[in-house]
């Protein structure tokens, strides 16, 4: 997130990543093949991102201001333990097919 990068542009990449991460729950919960562990980690990811939505004001303003770095700390975390944990899951699925 930069200084110019509004509100709205927040909500878009979450939203992208919310549903790129549900695309994920729904291919591993479709395979039996799938960890329970991979499985458990990817709903956690799921809550975590329900988590930081639920932070994100209705609208710009000093509520947005006060709460702007502790918001794109949590958007951060959460992209990276995603990537990561595709990363981990697609190799570790593709070894089994």
């Amino acid at each position: 997130m930069t200084i110019k990068e509004s509100l709205e542009d927040l909500r878009d990449r979450l939203e992208t990543l919310q549903q790129s991460l549900a695309a994920k729950i729904a291919e591993f919960r479709s395979d039996e093949s799938a960890s329970p562990e991979h499985r458990q980690r990817l709903d956690a990811l799921h809550a975590q991102a329900a988590a930081v939505k639920a932070k994100l004001p209705a609208d710009d303003g000093s509520v947005w201001d006060a709460i702007r770095h502790e918001v794109q700390r949590d958007m951060d975390a959460l992209s990276k333990d995603f990537e990561h944990t595709i990363t981990y899951i697609d190799d570790h699925y593709r070894e089994k097919k």
